[in-house]
């Protein structure tokens, strides 16, 4: 029979490990709910497989959908395969030179799992565990260097006037792509810069829902379910970025992350200025239109 192990509530734990609820949930969780990542999947790539606006619904909203039955899946695996002291020790663990590894934790959790609900060896279920991360993360790099490369060719167009014809070549933005991730792999810099991942990919997300906002608004259309999100996850980057930078980066002298984290605030500042000058604008072109009216 089994048996979930990890806690139902454990606020203390995890605040004392990860920081307060608010802003670290929002930013910790890099999809689901709402993702920058995602927006640029949607409009890069997804919106160019479907055949006809009505698939859009029920692929974005049950993609998200599904994401949350897999976020279950992931914390039923780990709560039930294992016991909630040995997720700890992998995930936080507290001897001198030993690193937290979530993914053998995962892996660890689905074997366990395996093991008590179908009597599959604990060693191959969680080999599976692994190979279904690994499957996640192929996928993902695969999109990822599909929209950088995407990105890459308006990036040129904005530094060129005449692009190169070289620079204009998909081959050559997707080995541009796959180089930099390499060296970031190599080096092991990722590591260095992963922990302010979560702001930068809420902020674009932030980013997202103003453009929805402003598309609507110019189509005099409701606007204030994407206009309060956009609010509320502006306000929740912010604030993280303000508190990363103040408790974790300067104290440590951690110079990189201060100056990525640095601007990143800036960035932040500068989409509530432009949002601000496109509300204004629609707000003089609506009272243009009623006075012609």
């Amino acid at each position: 029979m089994l048996t979930f192990s990890a806690p139902a509530f454990n606020m203390a734990e995890g605040t004392s490990k990860l920081g307060p609820i608010w802003p670290f949930l929002f930013i910790t969780v890099a999809c689901g709910a709402i993702s920058g990542f995602h927006s640029l999947v949607a409009g890069g790539t997804t919106s160019k497989q479907i055949s006809k606006e009505s698939h859009v619904k029920p692929i974005a909203f049950g993609g998200m959908l599904l994401e949350g039955l897999l976020a279950i899946g992931v914390m039923i695996a780990v709560g039930c395969g294992i016991m909630f002291s040995d997720y700890v020790s992998i995930v936080f663990p507290t001897a001198a030179g030993v690193k937290a590894n979530p993914i053998l934790a995962f892996a660890a959790g689905v074997g366990g799992l395996m093991d008590k609900s179908l009597g599959i060896d604990p060693i191959y279920g969680t080999i599976f565990g692994i190979l279904l991360v690994e499957g996640f993360v192929v996928t993902t790099l695969d999109t990822a260097v599909r929209l950088n490369r995407y990105l890459l060719e308006e990036v040129w167009q904005v530094i060129f006037k005449n692009v190169p014809a070289i620079m204009k070549s998909y081959l050559f933005n997707a080995f541009l792509c796959v180089f930099l991730m390499y060296i970031l792999a190599y080096t092991n810099a990722f590591a260095a810069i992963w922990p302010i991942f979560g702001s930068a990919n809420q902020l674009l997300a932030s980013l997202a829902l103003i453009a929805v906002s402003a598309w609507l608004a110019k189509r005099k259309k409701t606007t204030w379910f994407t206009v309060l999100p956009a609010i509320f996850m502006m306000v929740t980057t912010l604030y993280s970025l303000v508190s990363l930078l103040v408790t974790k980066y300067i104290p440590k002298n951690n110079v990189a992350l201060s100056l990525v984290d640095i601007l990143l605030i800036i960035l932040a500042i500068g989409v509530i200025i432009l949002a601000y000058k496109k509300w204004q604008e629609l707000r003089k072109n609506g009272a243009a239109a009623g006075h012609a009216a």
